[in-house]
């Protein structure tokens, strides 16, 4: 939908031209966005041009010609060293950047104090999705930083697709969410996988461990993670579930036959470890959810 005719288009730089980068300046170009794209790898560059995006020769030049910066990189740390460079940090005082390459709340945190010793309005994000599925109505992405900035910025980040979420003030808050996300989906991803081997072992198909796990889903797993989320809001354990003792009884079988199976033990071993730390630490009579006192504990003791 094209803007007013007198309104100035917006200004937009990409930095970063992987598959992701690509996808976000694609999403991006539209009648109503001047679209500048800069990478490392001018090569990459090209298809966009086609597109009616303008190929920015340097980072400076990028920067320059635009109000607001989005950043899509491998990590943090290759970001940094390009924006700290004086050429670059020079250019960006009022100007916005969004921070969409891959890190953690604490890095976050710090990019954030960077942006406000440069004047420069910082949102923090991260894309809970793949390449393909942005600027589509399935595309989910959350942002951190100065709710403000958030709000004025939110018409045309929903170009990338209309599920974008604040996360909070904390500038942290988005990578913490994307990291907490990534965590239950490797391990849940991991334990399935070992899941399939255990009855592989014993001649069980994928496709009838796969069905018995669904069904075990919805009425087990899904109940459990809701009376394991509230639990922690509450910060109580009573133990009416079922207690961190069995769970430890339960973690070294999963470990016994794993080893008898001839199915790497390193994953159940790790949560059996996980489980008998929660024992040690006198919550044998509380409920699963209170595992969460000891990782936090673990965390803050760092």
């Amino acid at each position: 939908m094209e803007g007013p005719a007198n309104e100035e288009p917006r200004r937009i730089s990409v930095i970063g031209l992987g598959n992701m980068g690509s996808a976000l300046a694609k999403a991006f170009i539209m009648p109503e966005n001047q679209v500048t794209v800069w990478n490392r790898t001018a090569s990459k560059a090209q298809p966009l041009a086609k597109l009616g995006a303008h190929v920015a020769g340097s980072l400076p030049d990028a920067v320059a010609a635009s109000d607001v910066i989005v950043v899509c990189l491998p990590s943090y740390a290759v970001s940094d060293s390009l924006f700290h460079a004086t050429e670059v940090s020079g250019l960006m005082g009022g100007r916005t950047l969004i921070q969409l390459s891959t890190g953690t709340p604490k890095e976050a945190i710090d990019g954030d104090e960077w942006a406000s010793q440069h004047r420069v309005n910082y949102l923090d994000g991260a894309i809970m999705d793949v390449p393909e599925r942005v600027g589509t109505s399935d595309l989910i992405h959350f942002y951190s930083g100065r709710k403000a900035v958030f709000e004025s910025h939110k018409p045309w980040i929903d170009h990338l697709g209309v599920n974008s979420y604040f996360a909070g003030e904390n500038p942290g808050s988005a990578s913490a969410l994307d990291c907490g996300i990534l965590s239950f989906g490797f391990g849940s991803w991991l334990s399935f996988i070992h899941g399939a081997a255990l009855c592989e072992s014993v001649g069980i198909p994928p496709e009838q461990f796969s069905s018995a796990t669904f069904e075990s889903l919805n009425r087990l797993v899904l109940p459990t993670l809701h009376s394991v989320s509230e639990m922690i809001g509450r910060r109580d354990y009573p133990g009416s579930i079922a207690k961190i003792k069995q769970y430890v009884t339960a973690s070294d079988t999963l470990v016994r036959s794993s080893e008898e199976s001839g199915v790497d033990s390193r994953l159940p071993a790790t949560i059996a470890d996980i489980f008998r730390t929660a024992l040690n630490a006198s919550y044998g009579e509380n409920d699963l959810a209170a595992v969460f006192e000891v990782l936090r504990a673990h965390a803050t003791s760092e």
